[in-house]
């Protein structure tokens, strides 16, 4: 069911962030998307149990450079910062002739006589949940206007997930993609046909991103086209951290040319919404959630999980700690990701923390198969941080990699 607002404020839906639509799993079936009417009050906020974890509402005077990097990359057109502006709302990347910049594209600039685009990167990176923006595409064609996720300068095997990718010469038609880079996997729905222009108003794009699935979806319904497959686990591919991507490009000019009497032209982006219902931290995890302790550390060569690095010590009185915090109050399971093999220690003490209080207190065996183990199930407080810790206190060696909470009710 999509909830709508009913009073005049695009930005009313952030009341119902917790308010849901139906998830399904993404098959080969090919379904057409619904017609979606008054687009402008839909809100397709993700299924119930998620919490809003960061947005940018673009309700300010300029790009927020504290959480946006610009996009500045020669890419079929040259991306310049001037091109993008923030006001009323709205995100607007401005497109503009060879040689032009700036707001309607009044600023003369020297981009190798080169069409010019734009377009905004986050700071953070993501992982697991509900990723979401509205959008208007451009008229005119010649411009790759995309919402997607991949690490900035990141390199193979990695994961890239496209939201959405739409070139303005089909302005009713649509791509969603998952790239495993470098692992040979590369499920797309294909190019197929929409039931609106996307360049005549704003609609809803999001995707859902889970431990062993994408699930795409556009004005909050499920979409089911082409290849795209529900089939995209941790186990078998490389689950990194990714930057979220705004962007409009002019690009492969050959079979799509800029339509000149269409410049100035603009792609708008209402907001960008990412949103979790689980928690997870692991070394990898950018931003210092991961520590360790004593001496003797190093890079296990036992397969971490989503395909990132694991970390293990066989020293006495070595440590690791986690510190990760529920999205929202409830109740979770907390797992450890076990690594095991050879050589671990066979009852590695492991805890959850809240300051000074231990929650749970369980032994892992680092002898058996890698995978999660459920510590325990405890109420949590959501943004408050708790401690997950494993200590070697005895033969054999920790590894440290993962840890998750996953909700519960």
């Amino acid at each position: 069911m999509l909830r709508s607002c009913k009073v005049p404020d695009r930005r009313c839906e952030m009341r119902l962030a917790g308010a849901g639509v139906g998830l399904l799993v993404v098959t080969s079936m090919l379904v057409a998307a619904k017609p979606v009417e008054a687009v402008d009050a839909v809100d397709a906020a993700p299924a119930a149990g998620y919490a809003l974890s960061w947005a940018d509402e673009f309700d300010g005077t300029a790009p927020d450079t504290a959480e946006w990097n610009f996009r500045t990359d020669l890419k079929g057109s040259q991306q310049l910062a001037d091109n993008v502006k923030v006001g009323s709302g709205l995100m607007t990347i401005y497109l503009c002739p060879k040689n032009r910049a700036g707001e309607n594209c009044q600023n003369t600039v020297a981009s190798g006589n080169t069409y010019t685009g734009g377009g905004l990167i986050s700071k953070r990176r993501l992982r697991y949940g509900y990723y979401e923006t509205r959008a208007k595409m451009n008229v005119g064609s010649g411009w790759h206007s995309s919402f997607w996720a991949a690490q900035s300068g990141g390199a193979s095997p990695q994961t890239e997930i496209d939201g959405f990718e739409v070139d303005s010469n089909l302005p009713a038609k649509i791509r969603h993609n998952v790239f495993a880079w470098g692992q040979g996997y590369t499920p797309t729905s294909n190019v197929y046909d929409l039931t609106f222009d996307t360049s005549a108003a704003f609609h809803t794009y999001g995707f859902e991103w889970l431990e062993d699935s994408v699930r795409f979806y556009v004005d909050g319904t499920l979409v089911e086209e082409g290849d795209v497959s529900a089939a995209y686990p941790a186990d078998s591919y490389v689950h990194n951290y990714l930057n979220v991507w705004l962007t409009s490009i002019a690009y492969k000019p050959i079979e799509n040319p800029v339509d000149e009497s269409a410049l100035p032209g603009k792609v708008q982006f209402d907001y960008f919404r990412y949103y979790q219902r689980d928690a997870y931290a692991d070394n990898d995890t950018p931003g210092g959630s991961y520590t360790e302790t004593g001496t003797g550390w190093g890079a296990t060569g036992v397969r971490a999980f989503a395909g990132l690095t694991g970390r293990y010590s066989c020293d006495s009185g070595t440590a690791a700690r986690w510190t990760i915090a529920p999205p929202a109050t409830g109740t979770y399971d907390v797992y450890f990701y076990r690594a095991g093999g050879a050589g671990g220690q066979v009852d590695a003490p492991v805890t959850v923390w809240d300051g000074g209080t231990a929650l749970i207190r369980s032994e892992v065996d680092l002898t058996q198969p890698s995978g999660w183990v459920l510590l325990g199930n405890h109420a949590l407080t959501g943004g408050t941080s708790y401690i997950v810790r494993i200590d070697r206190d005895g033969a054999g060696c920790i590894r440290a990699d993962s840890v998750k909470l996953v909700r519960s009710n």
